[in-house]
Formats: structure tokens, sequence, C-alpha cells
């Protein structure tokens, strides 16, 4: 395996990012990764640019059954199943989640951190509101790959009020 990564040596070296500066400085080999971890793996993952105006969540999975590894400039959660990805996506693109993403970040700059103020419960496939919204999300996702606007805003309307609903905000809060 050395003898493979020492014929891209200069290469590797070359990579830019701060991360890779740094490990560099501090003498780590020059194959070393950063920022990786069994959730770059996950087979299903909620992912969002980074440097947005405005947080727009969107789930990936595996293709040709195999993972995705999304570039550094997207954020991500791995989840357990299609299902909870969708929950949680839902959940980041609601109006509530964009609220609290918005008064919360840095303009341009949505890092994970975010997450530390959206409370988003975990997971649960008994809970309908949990499953309504991952149906909803989903939903969402086709009517914008079919470029179907009028259905997107009908779909992101509920969203809506089932965030609500999983938040415990009355009509008038929401």
């Amino acid at each position: 395996t050395y003898g493979y990564l020492k014929r891209f040596e200069q290469v590797l070296r070359k990579r830019g990012g701060w991360e890779v500066k740094q490990m560099m400085k501090v003498g780590k080999p020059f194959y070393s990764m950063s920022e990786i971890g069994d959730y770059t793996f996950a087979q299903w993952k909620v992912v969002w640019r980074e440097q947005a105006s405005k947080m727009t969540a969107s789930v990936i999975g595996p293709c040709d059954g195999r993972p995705t590894v999304p570039d550094h400039k997207l954020m991500l959660v791995d989840c357990g199943s299609e299902e909870e990805a969708h929950f949680v996506c839902a959940c980041l693109n609601s109006s509530l989640g964009q609220f609290v993403a918005q008064s919360y970040a840095v303009e341009i700059q949505m890092d994970p951190h975010i997450l530390d103020h959206i409370r988003i419960p975990r997971f649960d496939p008994s809970n309908s509101v949990h499953i309504r919204l991952a149906e909803l999300s989903q939903e969402a996702h086709e009517a914008a790959k079919a470029g179907d606007e009028k259905r997107l805003q009908r779909i992101e309307s509920e969203i809506d009020q089932t965030a609500a609903k999983l938040w415990g905000l009355t009509d008038e809060e929401l």
C-alpha cells in the first residue's frame, strides 16, 4: 500500500485545504486524510452547501450499490436509512429549520454546528409525524427533480405544518 501511495506523493503533498496544510506542518505522513470517519461511508446522508446564503438540504444515497462520498464543501449528516435521511432533510428544509439556520449562521457559512441549534429528535419509525415528514421530503425531492414548482410549494407548506406539530407549535406560532 505504501508503495502505491508513494507513486502519488507529489500530488498528495499539493492538496489544498487548511487541514492538509496543518497535517504536513506537524509531520503527518503525506497520505494522511482528515475529516474522514464512519459517517463518510454511510449509505444515506443529508447534505447541504457550506457556502450558501440559505440552507438547502438534500438526501443522497448509494450509487451502483456504493456509498456516495460528497465533496468537502458539502456538510453532511449520516443516517441509518433512507427514511431517516428524508426525515432530517424535511426538518432542515422546513420554514422553522430555515428560520433557526438564518438566525444563527454567519452569512454564507452553513457549518454543521447549526445542528446544535435545531432540535431534531432522533428518528422514530413508529412515530407518524416522523414518517409523514420523511414521505413529504421524498415527494419534495421528486417534485424538484421534475421541475414541478406548484407541487413543490404545496409539499413545502405541508412540511411546515407537520414540522410545527413535531416541535409543538401552534398555527399562530408557525
